[in-house]
């Protein structure tokens, strides 16, 4: 046997041992002993694929809750190591990831979170909504945690992204997404984006948020021919004065 035949033999060996412990990771009725034991191999093994194995972890969840956040809190931590080593692209392994899976981001991005500067994971999150559409899903589930997440952040690029949401079919990623726009500082296009949900929007929390978000700006003036039917609109509790403006307490 030549010496490439040799590495190429041992390359396959250890594809071969990751894919079984990977299917110990995300097996939930092994003992915990074992998937601990097989998360321990994948960190010692340290590559991208080893990466890609431990992040199954996270698709799963046990019987038992609190072995299950447990478990959990572990892959993270060894993930978060492993991208601080700097011995593999765990950063890119997990981007790559989240843009392929639609639920079950939390733990991932919190890795991401620990690994990145505020202007990298800020980055990877309008990337994220970049690659998401506002149309009808079944699972909202990304959806929903991506704007919670940029609820944490002010950033221009992400409130372009996140502007378009507030217009999404589901009524909860609509709520989340006012919340998420508002928080980033973003007054011009907050204003463009939410002033037509003021005539469209048939949640009536979400009507309500929007009235005490324009109560609060007092430069957030309805434009003239839009004031008759946002004034139709608005719930109760809520008026317009002459001036366009969103009054509270009338």
């Amino acid at each position: 046997m030549g010496f490439l035949d040799f590495l190429f033999d041992k390359e396959k060996a250890q594809e071969r041992k990751i894919t079984k412990l990977k299917k110990t990771v995300s097996h939930m009725y092994v003992q915990p002993g074992e998937r601990s034991y097989a998360i321990e191999q994948l960190r010692e093994i340290g590559n991208e694929d080893a990466v890609g194995a431990l992040l199954a972890r996270f698709e799963q969840t046990a019987p038992n809750h609190t072995t299950d956040a447990d478990e959990k809190q572990f892959v993270y931590e060894v993930l978060v190591d492993l991208g601080r080593r700097g011995e593999a692209d765990v950063v890119g392994v997990i981007t790559t990831y989240l843009k392929r899976v639609e639920e079950k981001i939390n733990w991932p991005l919190k890795v991401l979170t620990d690994l990145l500067s505020l202007d990298d994971m800020v980055q990877v999150v309008v990337e994220l909504l970049q690659g998401t559409s506002v149309d009808y899903t079944l699972n909202p589930e990304k959806k929903q945690e991506l704007m919670l997440r940029a609820a944490e952040f002010s950033n221009p690029a992400l409130a372009e992204e996140v502007a378009r949401f507030v217009e999404d079919d589901n009524e909860t990623i609509r709520f989340l997404a006012v919340d998420a726009l508002l928080a980033q500082n973003e007054d011009e296009l907050a204003l463009q984006a939410l002033t037509p949900r003021l005539t469209r929007e048939d949640s009536l929390r979400i009507l309500q948020k929007l009235a005490e978000a324009f109560a609060e700006r007092p430069a957030w003036s309805i434009a003239e021919d839009q004031r008759e039917a946002v004034a139709q609109a608005l719930p109760r509790g809520f008026s317009l004065d002459g001036e366009g403006l969103v009054v509270a307490g009338r």
